[in-house]
């Protein structure tokens, strides 16, 4: 069934956009960090410099990873929930 002419369909499309835009930004973290717990249990990467009896620090180092990788996914989540004439512009920091 065809729609009429004065009901247009580019919101549907920018939905569409920013639930990919959700997934993608959600699944990039998650990536990250399941990335970082193989690299400190393994020892390699970042966490290679520490030793036996050095894993506290390493797991202080990958926690504080994670709630960097958090915090980036939250204002990623929070650009994408504001309205589109009210998101920064890429390039720019949000004022805190």
């Amino acid at each position: 069934m065809p729609t009429p002419a004065s009901q247009p369909q580019q919101p549907l499309v920018v939905g569409h956009d920013t639930f990919r835009e959700r997934s993608y930004f959600l699944q990039q973290p998650a990536d990250a960090i399941e990335q970082g717990a193989d690299a400190v249990t393994l020892g390699i990467g970042p966490y290679s410099e520490y030793g036996p009896g050095g894993e506290d620090e390493a797991l202080k180092l990958f926690t504080q990873r994670v709630q960097d990788h958090r915090h980036e996914q939250r204002r990623r989540q929070q650009q994408l929930d504001q309205p589109a004439d009210q998101a920064t512009p890429s390039g720019q920091s949000p004022a805190a």
